[in-house]
């Protein structure tokens, strides 16, 4: 490895929310989080059930917590490694994560680098100390006993991990409004009381907040909508946004995947990214997709209406330069990072197919993980060239 790549590797530790000691004994298979957990009956996906954690590190009992559990996910929830989430019975740090009640036990089960999320969330909150993404850790998850694969460990964003203040009226939280969609043609929400998919404050709708905003868009006046536009978005946030789904290539992530989300009647709207799998060299059935169909922005009725600006293409290419510059979103800067990251983990991917394979019917080939990184390593290459030229070249339209 050359001096960079180590000097990357000791940047990547001290960035992770453990210490740096601790990050090179997990990398070295000497310090290793893992969730027993047990519960008397099958985990439904409609209700919590109740369910006791074993916290565990290094097989060593660290502590067992008491909480409920239940199987998530929408398309994912049939897949046969299940994704769950934990409602712990109080605030605790899991694997070094900042404490909280309500945990997502990502299965990642149909990105077999384990990283598409991790590494978008990384990114994302490294663009800007404002922007706020899921933190994750690595950790394996035993089901009674048994062990049940690598997981990924999230934050769920949430009024705690989203800085919410719960005494403020105007604060709110939605998942995946279909605030930025040309219509509603064809929409079917899970629950028609609640469009838009609010998840705070549970006891009042919000929904003519998303209406009002969605107005703004579509009918301002240009000046209305230059001049008014700071104070209803975050616009630095939604530029680190639109830079996260040009280089991810994250197709579904421009009309969902996404939080907006307001902490108050002084801070402007702000997204939060979400579900970042199938990106980075695969669309959004699993299948590749390396160049062939770049993400369209101008989906976004949002994105359409700012692209018009020749102010809004600036500040964009600006913020391009300038986190091409700091690494974060240079070739180089990126490639690293998946190689680190996959270092780190390779062992505890290739155990977890061992218990599932690598061919099920789910996925377009029998590709293990190396070859998975390989797709991300030669997907940056292709992407970065074309967004290289897409900046330096006008930006009108990829």
């Amino acid at each position: 490895m050359t001096i960079r790549a180590n000097f990357f590797l000791l940047l990547f530790a001290c960035m992770m929310p453990y210490g740096c000691d601790e990050y090179r004994s997990i990398k070295n298979e000497r310090e290793l989080f893992t969730l027993d957990i047990e519960c008397k009956q099958t985990i439904p996906s409609e209700k919590k059930v109740n369910m006791v954690l074993h916290y565990k590190r290094n097989e060593e009992n660290l502590a067992t917590y008491s909480g409920k559990i239940e199987r998530r996910g929408a398309r994912s929830i049939t897949f046969r490694k299940r994704s769950y989430e934990i409602d712990l019975n109080k605030d605790l740090s899991l694997a070094g994560l900042p404490k909280d009640d309500d945990w997502i036990l990502n299965a990642n089960y149909i990105d077999k680098t384990f990283l598409r999320h991790v590494l978008s969330y990384e990114l994302f909150r490294e663009m800007s100390p404002q922007n706020v993404a899921p933190k994750c850790q690595f950790i394996e998850l035993a089901l009674n006993g048994e062990y049940n694969g690598l997981y990924v460990l999230m934050e769920k964003m949430d009024k705690s991990s989203l800085g919410i203040n719960g005494k403020d009226t105007t604060a709110v939280v939605f998942k995946d409004p279909h605030l930025f969609r040309d219509n509603y043609e064809g929409i079917c929400p899970w629950d028609m009381s609640d469009f838009h998919q609010q998840t705070y404050p549970k006891n009042k709708n919000k929904s003519d907040f998303v209406e009002e905003v969605r107005r703004f868009i579509l009918t301002s006046s240009d000046q209305d909508f230059t001049e008014h536009l700071p104070t209803v978005f975050d616009i630095e946030n939604l530029i680190d946004w639109h830079l996260l789904l040009l280089m991810s290539n994250n197709g579904d992530g421009v009309l969902k995947n996404f939080f907006i989300y307001k902490k108050d009647k002084n801070t402007p709207i702000r997204i939060a990214p979400w579900d970042y799998d199938h990106s980075f060299g695969r669309d959004g059935d699993n299948e590749l997709n390396l160049d062939k169909i770049p993400v369209v922005i101008n989906r976004s009725v949002l994105f359409r209406r700012l692209m018009q600006f020749d102010w809004y293409k600036i500040r964009l290419k600006q913020k391009w330069q300038k986190l091409n510059k700091s690494d974060i979103l240079s070739e180089e800067g990126l490639k690293e990072r998946i190689i680190i990251n996959s270092d780190a983990i390779r062992d505890l991917a290739n155990k977890n197919f061992e218990r599932w394979s690598v061919d099920s019917d789910w996925y377009y080939d029998a590709n293990g993980f190396d070859e998975e990184i390989d797709i991300m390593l030669k997907f940056v290459t292709l992407r970065h060239r074309r967004l290289k030229e897409y900046f330096d070249f006008g930006i009108s339209g990829l």
